[in-house]
């Protein structure tokens, strides 16, 4: 593989948003750190001309004749992407906001669609480091990959992503004083522990071996640690969100040797480092855990190993991070999981499809709460069954429902919901499965607050840990982690059937750390029980969507075991699968978060909606708005 590649974008004065001291010059260092560290750097920034999608990708993937040309993408062993300046939570992704400012949705960059594009050109590595706020903002249209996805890509590269801050807060920038230049909390702290070693940003299992090194694990543990400490000395409150996935042993950033590494102890009896509450020494094990430790190995020609315990220390280490990460996880899971319930998402679901499934005992319904004078049209140009309304209203509104007559089992379809005369939905139908959804105003702007899939015979089963409805509310407002997709995924079986939108939530928070493989595990278990795989399933797992006659059907890539097993985690989330073939349910994403990765889309319906993009309504469920989009997009739908 050829030298890593380091992109460095920074903006400090994007319009109609405040200048951000310190940008300029955080960026500044870290090229220069990567230059060191002999990565290839290619450094954007608005010191002397605006940054925008295009620059971007002028400087990626410059045109060749009438083709970008991605020479300078491929064969990298490792690409890092490092972006300040200003952001916005999209959640579960991040926007990024260039020189023309936040309402411009073809010049804000999405994070994940960025990141997940650039695993295409087949990096075995991507680390992606945001300086960047993660608070909320009410956007219409959406984010912009930048790059042209690369055909033919298969690999699943190894991740690490660093946020400077958690969902729905901010990251700070320090105006500067009489004595100090300005400079950002985050990146200040990033680039002390790639500068000299101080014994908490040092990697332990290597240090055993007095090498003195900055990994993608002791780098999380530093940043988690130190930035909260940084951003309290002046007064503000700052928490990184770090998810490492570089595995050993190629997950060094910085490495220090000579007159830079920790002066060895000669009168200690093992190296201790200090984290800031106590010393902790390399050789402090429980005794409980010593009997793990096996016995000195040999190689095939019977000579002892250079380093016989290396193995089992790195196991014992790797016990010791995961049992304290499970409890870490386990502590907020619970509060995440209390925010995203609600008290009358479920009750309204529970209560809507009782009456359909009386109404409509045989085939499947959709029910829509809240609306005035809703329609459906269907792919082949057919009415659903006429509008009708339940015997009851939900808090004064009125509920209409359709019904859509002889599908056959294990099939799909997609329906185009319209109303209010300005707004549109695109729904899947699935065969034995009644829809229940809500609409609400979204900034002046009618929108799908919620769409929850419910068996035709009215066996509901055990909501569990959450609601599909509670989940997709988590998932919007940004209170679920990447570390809760597990416990997502556990609640897809619902009665005989797997819940589409317990798969997506999943889907979309395996996305936020680039789990493909475990995306691709839901979309193999979506073909074994014969249901057709969400389109954002299909999507997010990077299947190849092939055309069929009302949508498209896709190949799911076999998936190895999983290298590291967790009893906590659903059995068919850690097996190996095969490769395996399906139906996709849906003609575009169903949630409005996942339109970034169809921009470059061949699909003629696809483009039809892209063309409309910035009239992407910001209500969790894929809403178009305004009279013009809602024309052309009902025409292309129907084929016209």
């Amino acid at each position: 593989m050829g030298k890593p590649l380091f992109i460095g974008i920074a903006v400090h004065r994007p319009r109609y948003m405040p200048t951000l001291p310190g940008v300029l010059e955080a960026n500044d260092r870290i090229c220069a750190w990567a230059a060191r560290r002999n990565y290839d750097v290619v450094q954007i920034d608005d010191r002397n001309a605006s940054v925008t999608v295009n620059r971007i990708r002028e400087h990626l993937t410059p045109n060749l004749g009438d083709e970008p040309d991605p020479s300078l993408l491929l064969d990298r062993d490792r690409i890092v992407v490092y972006f300040c300046g200003h952001g916005i939570a999209a959640w579960p992704d991040q926007y990024w906001i260039l020189s023309p400012g936040p309402n411009q949705s073809r010049d804000r960059i999405s994070a994940n669609g960025f990141r997940d594009v650039l695993a295409s050109y087949e990096p075995l590595q991507i680390a992606f480091i945001s300086d960047a706020c993660r608070s909320p903002g009410a956007l219409s249209g959406t984010g912009d990959p930048v790059l042209d996805r690369l055909e033919g890509s298969s690999r699943n590269p190894q991740k690490d992503i660093f946020y400077s801050c958690r969902e729905g807060t901010s990251s700070f920038a320090m105006p500067a004083t009489a004595s100090e230049p300005g400079y950002l909390i985050f990146s200040s702290v990033l680039m002390k522990a790639l500068s000299a070693p101080d014994g908490a940003n040092i990697d332990l299992p290597l240090a055993q071996l007095n090498r003195q090194a900055v990994t993608s694990q002791s780098l999380s543990d530093y940043l988690e640690r130190n930035v909260p400490a940084a951003a309290l000395g002046v007064d503000r409150q700052q928490a990184p969100q770090c998810d490492p996935g570089f595995r050993p042993f190629n997950h060094i950033y910085e490495e220090f040797t000579g007159s830079d590494a920790l002066d060895d102890d000669p009168d200690g009896d093992a190296p201790t480092f200090s984290d800031g509450s106590g010393d902790i020494s390399l050789f402090e094990f429980d005794l409980d855990e010593a009997s793990d430790f096996g016995e000195i190995a040999f190689d095939q020609d019977g000579e002892q190993s250079e380093h016989p315990l290396f193995g089992d220390m790195v196991a014992y280490f790797r016990r010791q991070y995961r049992s304290n990460e499970e409890d870490r996880i386990a502590r907020g899971q619970a509060e995440r999981f209390e925010l995203s319930r609600s008290e009358w998402r479920a009750p309204l679901v529970s209560l809507v499809g009782q009456q359909l499934s009386e109404a409509s005992p045989n085939n499947p319904s959709i029910a829509i709460v809240g609306s005035s004078r809703p329609n459906i049209l269907l792919q082949d140009r057919r009415q659903a069954r006429l509008r009708n309304q339940l015997n009851t209203e939900v808090s004064g509104s009125r509920v209409d429902f359709f019904t859509v007559e002889n599908m056959m089992h294990g099939s799909s379809e997609t329906a185009c919901l319209r109303y209010g005369d300005r707004s549109l939905s695109l729904i899947p139908f699935f065969a034995d499965m009644h829809v229940v959804t809500s609409v609400r105003n979204f900034d002046d702007k009618q929108g799908l607050e919620f769409l929850s899939w419910i068996p035709v015979n009215g066996d509901f089963g055990d909501d569990g840990l959450l609601h599909s409805a509670e989940a997709l509310k988590g998932l919007s407002q940004g209170y679920l982690r990447s570390a809760d997709a597990k416990k997502i995924a556990g609640q897809i079986r619902y009665a005989k059937h797997l819940d589409p939108m317990m798969g997506i939530v999943a889907a979309y928070l395996y996305n936020t750390v680039g789990d493909i493989d475990n995306i691709r595990r839901m979309a193999y278990y979506y073909t074994t029980h014969d249901q057709p795989i969400p389109f954002d399933i299909a999507m997010l797992g990077g299947l190849e969507l092939i055309r069929a006659d009302r949508g498209f059907s896709a190949e799911v890539p076999a998936v190895p075991k999983a290298l590291e097993q967790d009893r906590g985690e659903p059995n068919f989330t850690q097996v190996a699968t095969h490769r395996a073939f399906g139906n996709v349910a849906g003609l575009a994403p169903v949630l409005r978060m996942g339109w970034p990765y169809l921009r470059e889309s061949r699909h003629p319906f696809h483009k039809s909606c892209w063309r409309f993009i910035d009239h992407l309504a910001p209500s969790p469920v894929t809403t178009f708005t305004g009279r013009s989009a809602v024309k052309y997009i009902t025409a292309a739908f129907r084929g016209d």
